[in-house]
């Protein structure tokens, strides 16, 4: 039933006017009757109550028919003008069907004629609460739909996705962003179910969180849910949502709001690795404030500190060097590097420089520290963040490298001159000695042989000690010219050239030459085919060389035998020949040809392979690979097992690999990648 129902009673007879208040006010006590003794007298009470708004809104008009000056059809013609939806009953003592249609005709609510008991007074009450009930009623549907289109209005004008479900689960109202989110037309969605559109752990995940609302007192909640679109990409949303209910309190459905957070999830999953890469990182991190305060550091840094961590957080820096840690000079570097990083003079984002610290134990060490700000927030110097690097060990290998190449650069001073002095003396008596006596040939061949033995082991000894595995610097070659100088250098006999290389490196080009010479010697000194008997004799495995460094090697060179032999265009000296052999190797009938060529990708691979390899078709490799490159090793008699140590050491210092295998059509073939290929002699990569 309702309440509040005020009642205008509009007629002439005051004695009617009061009876009709009485006895409508006693039949319900949520009755409030006022009362006007015409029309125009009513027309101002309703107009008076937009006027005055303390005063009660009128909800219903009875009004008697015949009245002076204005009927009761006039007035209610004047009342459908200021409210077309003002429940009028027409409760009138004369009464007749012309009247009653007229009525009708007008708008009336209701018709009613006047009785002499209180019947029917009880029947007026009864249909001006039914008609005050009905306007209500249907004023609060049109409500009820104005506030739906508002709705429907604010869904589809915001950004953020939105939808309504209905207690099924089914779309009923949906916006244009969340059509975009899902990727799919407004028609192919609404009516549809929402598990069509999400995975089924997010319809689980959202039905939960709308029962546990509507359980509760809450107003929202929110959940994620992951989106597979149809374009096969998939989206992360969070749903704001809102259990719906009816007028009995029953569920009726959820409405969310969703926000697209797939690049904010994105980020998270960044940052995370970040963090991680952090904590796991061996480098001190630390970020100071503008006020120089230590705001955020990793455990890295704090071991360093006989403090805890969060002990050193809110520290100011110049706090530690009070305390021993640092020297005061770190604090004007620090200024000055700042300053500098600062400046729009300079282009630097980081700078670096190095501090000393005293650790606890009173050690003292040395610290590689990088600096960078961090973003200035409106214009303004917010503080740096800091990388150290330990590099006490680092120095300290330096200095001792420094010492031993310098023990190592007396030693080759030595060996040049104190050894090659007597050396020299051996040779030359041995001469004079052959021609005292001609008939000592064979004793003073192996006597000649031994001394160029010696004199190809200082020459080895001089190259290693002076180069090592360094190199100086590096410059566009031309490959093809490096290979052919590096074959015009040894002593190639019968051997021939192959060179399928015509590009740009850049190495250290003589350097590159010794690497050359090295791999050349090693194939044609091990890689002959010949006959069995021939093979037998050479009795030699790949692994090791018999060749000497040459002069773009720096090596200084002794006095050599009158056997050695040199071809036209060689520019360096060969090796003597074993004792049991000739002094011209008899290399008749030998078919060596070493091949230079690029480096091809594998089949399952299209990367190119930037590199070049050096092959022979001999007998290929009987030595172990892992062995071919170790100082010393060498299965030939007279060889050194310098040769491949030297080629190793060379490809190494240029950040190149070299390996060795046999051939595909036989013989050894030795690649050397990772190599800084050119395309075009302007120097392009």
């Amino acid at each position: 039933m309702a309440s509040g129902i005020h009642v205008l009673c509009v007629d002439d007879d005051p004695d009617i006017r009061s009876v009709t208040a009485a006895t409508l006010e006693r039949s319900r006590s949520e009755f409030v009757v006022s009362t006007a003794n015409s029309g125009r007298d009513g027309l101002s009470r309703l107009d008076g109550t937009e006027s005055e708004p303390e005063r009660p809104a009128i909800d219903c008009i009875v009004s008697d028919y015949e009245m002076p000056g204005m009927d009761g059809l006039e007035f209610l013609a004047a009342v459908r003008e200021r409210d077309p939806e003002m429940p009028f009953l027409l409760f009138t003592g004369t009464g007749s069907e012309a009247i009653a249609r007229e009525a009708i005709s007008a708008g009336v609510t209701d018709y009613l004629q006047k009785g002499t008991g209180t019947d029917q007074y009880v029947v007026l009450a009864n249909r001006i609460e039914n008609a005050v009930e009905k306007r209500r009623a249907e004023r609060a549907r049109r409500e009820s739909e104005r506030e739906l289109e508002r709705y429907r209005t604010l869904v589809e004008t915001v950004d953020d996705p939105m939808y309504v479900l209905d207690a099924d689960g089914r779309c009923t109202i949906i916006n244009d962003a969340f059509c975009d989110l899902l990727g799919v037309d407004r028609d192919r969605i609404v009516g549809e179910p929402i598990a069509e559109f999400i995975s089924g752990e997010a319809l689980e995940r959202g039905a939960k969180t709308v029962y546990h609302l509507h359980e509760s007192d809450r107003a929202s909640d929110r959940f994620e849910f992951t989106i597979g679109t149809e374009d096969g990409t998939e989206r992360v949303g969070e749903a704001n949502v809102t259990a719906l209910t009816d007028d009995d309190g029953r569920f009726a459905g959820s409405t969310a709001v969703v926000r697209d957070i797939t690049a904010r999830k994105r980020r998270e999953r960044e940052l995370a690795r970040y963090e991680r890469i952090v904590d796991l990182a061996p480098i001190a991190l630390f970020v100071l404030d503008a006020d120089a305060t230590i705001t955020w550091c990793n455990d890295e840094f704090a071991d360093a500190f006989t403090e805890e961590i969060d002990a050193l957080i809110g520290t100011p820096f110049p706090e530690l060097i009070e305390r021993g840690y640092y020297d005061e000079r770190v604090i004007s570097k620090y200024t000055d590097e700042v300053r500098a990083l600062l400046s729009s003079s300079v282009d630097r984002t980081r700078a670096k420089y190095q501090v000393r610290f005293q650790s606890p134990d009173g050690e003292e060490r040395i610290h590689d520290v990088h600096t960078e700000l961090l973003p200035l927030e409106d214009g303004e110097f917010v503080g740096t963040i800091h990388a150290i690097r330990d590099i006490t060990r680092r120095r300290r290998s330096q200095r001792e490298l420094e010492r031993q190449n310098d023990r190592l650069e007396e030693f080759a001073s030595v060996v040049s001159h104190d050894l090659r002095n007597p050396l020299n003396v051996a040779r030359g008596t041995l001469e004079l000695h052959a021609e005292d006596c001609p008939q000592s040939g064979e004793s003073i061949e192996r006597v000649r042989w031994s001394l160029q033995r010696m004199d190809d082991l200082i020459d080895r000894l001089l190259s290693l000690a002076r180069h090592g595995r360094t190199i100086g610097e590096q410059t566009p070659i031309s490959l093809s010219t490096s290979v052919h100088r590096a074959w015009n250098a040894v002593d190639t006999a019968d051997a021939t050239l192959e060179c399928d290389v015509d590009t740009t490196i850049v190495a250290d080009e003589g350097r590159l030459q010794a690497l050359l010479e090295n791999l050349f010697r090693n194939a044609v000194e091990h890689g002959s085919t010949g006959s069995p008997s021939q093979a037998q004799e050479n009795s030699v495995q790949h692994g090791s060389t018999d060749s000497r460094p040459q002069a773009d090697d720096g090596v200084e060179h002794g006095s050599t035998s009158s056997q050695r032999g040199n071809r036209a265009d060689d520019t360096v000296e060969h090796g003597p020949t074993s004792p049991d052999s000739s002094t011209e190797q008899d290399r008749s009938g030998v078919t060596v040809t070493v091949t230079v060529g690029p480096l091809e990708a594998d089949a399952s691979d299209d990367r190119p392979i930037r590199g070049f390899y050096v092959a022979d078709d001999g007998s290929g490799l009987d030595s172990s690979v892992d062995e071919l490159f170790e100082f010393g090793y060498t299965t030939a008699e007279d060889g050194t097992g310098f040769g491949l140590a030297i080629v190793e050491g060379i490809a190494e210092a240029h950040g190149w690999a070299v390996t060795a295998r046999n051939g595909d059509d036989g013989g050894a073939r030795f690649e050397i990648s990772g190599v800084d290929v050119r395309d075009d002699r302007s120097g392009s990569t």
